[in-house]
């Protein structure tokens, strides 16, 4: 591994990475976009800058140097030195300097430096998987080859020329309209609302009457009983409890990854107070101490127990798989 792929491995687990004495990349979260012209769709993805003004060293990129070349502290820096002068060599020459899954730095006047993302890499973690897709418009309407008639407008007539209604003519449709449903049904249903009129008074005048008799006479009615109504409790749901956590199973579900080692056993102690096991798993290459609460040797089951541990306390937990 050379340092192009240690500063792109970087900044897919950090937000700022410096290149001591030359610059450093500051990553920032974008979230899923829809492009309504073009019909395209983009995934969460992070954003690059480059600021020439971060030039302290803050040690990231030195460690995980050191650890990729198996060199010291001091080697280290020694090789990211090297690199810096090569990439202002580079761009002094009027050349880009490319990062491979990183991008293209560009030289400007008065000594600024550009930085151009490489668009085809996505250093998101969450987004692993996604990719952007074309999503075509639906057409809602086909022109019929050789009947003359263009669907895509509807007011268009077989010649082309657009139908337009007089204004008048519309307010009186609007007016005249209604009056002329109400006096049909009137004419032709009159006989049956005549009849029914009569039917229904002969029925109000026979209720009427009961009504008074059945007030002079005082009933007692026995109440009826309900039905007793049965509550089912909700099922209590299921949780999907960790194994055992073993260190050489190929798949552990993590939690949290620190530098310092007693941050990661800070962690441990924290959850394993709460009831829950965890341990620390192992150490990436880049020396980051990764914290799981439960590791196993079927991915299905490692998938079950990252849902499950997602939908508590942990929403930015991963599968690491070996």
């Amino acid at each position: 591994m050379d340092i192009h792929n240690c500063i792109a491995e970087l900044l897919s687990l950090h937000d700022c990475v410096i290149i001591p004495g030359f610059g450093g990349f500051i990553g920032n979260y974008s979230p899923a976009r829809i492009d309504p012209v073009h019909h395209t769709f983009q995934p969460p993805a992070k954003k690059l800058l480059f600021n020439i003004n971060l030039k302290q060293n803050d040690g990231l990129l030195a460690n995980a140097v050191a650890l990729s070349f198996g060199t010291s502290y001091a080697g280290a820096c020694k090789l990211i030195d090297e690199f810096s002068d090569v990439c202002r060599v580079t761009l002094k020459a009027g050349n880009p300097f490319n990062i491979p899954q990183v991008g293209q730095l560009f030289s400007g006047n008065e000594g600024i430096i550009y930085f151009e993302q490489d668009q085809s890499a996505n250093l998101l973690p969450d987004a692993f998987g996604l990719t952007q897709f074309v999503s075509p418009p639906v057409s809602r309407y086909v022109s019929l080859p050789g009947s003359g008639w263009d669907h895509s407008n509807r007011s268009k007539g077989p010649t082309g020329k657009k139908f337009v209604f007089p204004r008048a003519l519309k307010w009186a449709a609007v007016i005249v309209l209604p009056i002329g449903i109400a006096a049909v049904i009137g004419v032709t249903q009159y006989d049956k609302l005549a009849a029914n009129f009569a039917n229904n008074a002969g029925i109000m005048s026979s209720v009427f009457s009961r009504a008074s008799e059945s007030s002079l006479v005082l009933k007692k009615e026995v109440p009826m009983k309900m039905p007793a109504l049965q509550v089912t409790a909700p099922a209590a749901p299921v949780e999907v409890k960790p194994e055992a956590i073993r260190h050489d199973d190929p798949y552990a579900v993590i939690v949290g990854a620190f530098r310092i080692r007693e941050n990661a056993e800070k962690l441990v102690t924290e959850l394993q107070q709460k009831g829950i096991e965890a341990s620390i798993f192992d150490q990436s290459r880049t020396g980051l101490f990764r914290v799981t609460i439960g590791t196993s040797s079927d991915r299905e089951d490692a998938k079950q127990l990252l849902t499950y541990a997602k939908s508590t306390d942990f929403t930015g937990a991963w599968i690491l798989s070996k």
